[in-house]
């Protein structure tokens, strides 16, 4: 079994105290099972999706207003699973429509679990998405979304990125930032450059560089959304 613990995101902006929930996605062999822990009642308790997702092919999840979307750490699936952290209710998202399917058949010269898909927060409602792209030894973002209820993903923009990498991954996206991670060709630990993109302005900014196994990159995980009791101390 692989479980992975974490916060349902907070919901409210006032800062006031609120019952909050810690989630924790368990992994077997054939099933994912969610157990939950409110903290209004301090049990836990059980919940199955109604489907049983392909395993193999689910990496970390991004929190877009509340909810948790699943995409393959490589490659493409039919579909985005979904997880309402409200009302604990998994759904779908059709993810091979419009232009994702040309995007899909693009010869993709990444390699490695290089977690090339990550749901952002979009504009005015729309879920969007930014696809992590390796031709001719440059990368690119290509950035689409799902507007106005549509079914078919629509192309946004194509972002370059630095150049200097011999492989880039896109490792976790919150709060309307992207985060990227750039490692040098050569050895296989190394010194890794780490960046956040802007979704709104696609600014790319350096955050820090850190000692990282290029062929294991792990996820960031950016500190954002947490309960006030789990915040950090302020004056």
């Amino acid at each position: 079994m692989d479980s992975s613990p974490c916060f349902a995101p907070n919901t409210r902006d006032d800062g006031e105290e609120e019952p909050f929930k810690v989630i924790c996605i368990a992994r077997y062999m054939t099933k994912l099972v969610l157990f939950v822990l409110p903290s209004t009642t301090m049990r836990w308790s059980m919940v199955e999706p109604p489907t049983s997702p392909s395993l193999e092919r689910m990496s970390c999840f991004d929190c877009v207003r509340c909810c948790f979307y699943w995409t393959q750490p490589y490659g493409w699936s039919d579909h985005l699973m979904v997880l309402d952290t409200c009302t604990l209710r998994f759904s779908t998202v059709d993810l091979l429509t419009g232009y994702h399917l040309e995007l899909s058949y693009l010869p993709d010269q990444s390699f490695g679990h290089r977690h090339a898909n990550a749901v952002v927060m979009g504009r005015e409602g729309a879920l969007e998405m930014f696809s992590l792209v390796g031709q001719h030894g440059s990368f690119a973002l290509y950035h689409t979304s799902l507007k106005n209820s549509s079914q078919q993903w629509k192309l946004e923009k194509i972002i370059q990125l630095p150049e200097q990498y011999h492989s880039i991954c896109t490792m976790r996206a919150a709060e309307g930032f992207l985060f990227i991670q750039g490692a040098p060709e050569g050895i296989h630990i190394g010194n890794v450059d780490c960046y956040s993109m802007e979704v709104r302005t696609y600014e790319i900014t350096k955050v820090c560089t850190k000692m990282e196994n290029t062929f294991n990159p792990r996820r960031a995980l950016p500190y954002f959304s947490f309960p006030p009791l789990f915040s950090e101390l302020t004056i």
